[in-house]
């Protein structure tokens, strides 16, 4: 009898621990499964004069927001282009960590994916785009241990890592394809296995970067000025997450030294300083 009632315990036990989990998952799925049909995305007060880190921070912050939530706008609609739409709704994800925007790049690449299986590019963004999802996937902490919740997280981190290999498979010599792995895979934990894939990622497009001749067909954007800055901000926020402190003063100093906007500039310089270089 008191096997029968322990048995009985034991299954109301996990019956509950189950329902809390599906539980958890519905609300995770309602969350981040219903992307707003416009931007609901609060402005970042800046402060009137970047003094700190944390006001160059926020002032990069408030202008991508402005200028992303305006591309949205304009390109989320049925007479938009999506690849636009999905790549504003990414940068909206990476500055709010706002599930439901990397939500939504993940349904507009969805979209160009569907009319254009085959390019590289899309499938790239849609790969960083799942890690922004599992990143901010809002059931986070302990209560992942809860059947539902963390394999949610799990999907999404396979999802990335599945198209960002496919998309370098298809173009490996893409530098932007490239700068997208290497960016999500170095952001990933560690316990992924995917950070030293990234590091050699980086490796191969400094080369690029240095010698755009060793691209030769892509060597038009590796000489760009867009790149340059889309590159080092990118290495520098990737290294400096890592630990690679000096490799990310170096990145952050290429930064400044390439670009000519004045709030990069600023922020390059802030990044220096906080790491314990001389201004």
């Amino acid at each position: 009898m008191r096997t029968h009632k322990g048995r009985m315990v034991g299954h109301t036990i996990l019956g509950a621990w189950l329902a809390a989990g599906l539980l958890m998952t519905g609300y995770g799925f309602l969350i981040t499964g219903c992307a707003p049909a416009s931007p609901v995305v609060k402005p970042v007060a800046t402060a009137g004069k970047i003094d700190s880190l944390e006001t160059a921070e926020r002032a990069w912050r408030a202008r991508e927001i402005r200028d992303h939530q305006r591309i949205w706008e304009e390109e989320s609609g049925p007479d938009g282009d999506p690849f636009t739409a999905g790549l504003a709704a990414f940068r909206l994800a990476s500055v709010t960590e706002d599930p439901a925007w990397s939500n939504a790049a993940i349904d507009a690449f969805d979209n160009v994916l569907e009319r254009n299986p085959d390019l590289a590019l899309a499938r790239a963004w849609r790969g960083s785009a799942h890690a922004l999802a599992a990143r901010d996937y809002p059931i986070q902490g302990l209560l992942q241990i809860i059947p539902g919740p963390g394999f949610v997280r799990l999907h999404h981190v396979h999802a990335s890592t599945s198209d960002l290999d496919a998309a370098a498979d298809a173009a490996p010599r893409d530098p932007v394809v490239r700068l997208v792995r290497a960016s999500t895979y170095v952001g990933l934990p560690a316990i992924f296995g995917k950070r030293d894939e990234g590091f050699a990622d980086f490796d191969e497009l400094e080369g690029w970067t240095n010698d755009p001749q060793g691209n030769p067909d892509h060597a038009d954007v590796l000489r760009s000025e867009s790149w340059r800055e889309s590159y080092y901000l990118s290495r520098s926020r990737a290294m400096r997450k890592a630990g690679r402190n000096g490799d990310a003063v170096r990145s952050w100093a290429a930064l400044a030294g390439t670009t000519r906007d004045p709030l990069l500039q600023e922020l390059a310089e802030w990044h220096r300083i906080s790491l314990g270089a001389s201004r």
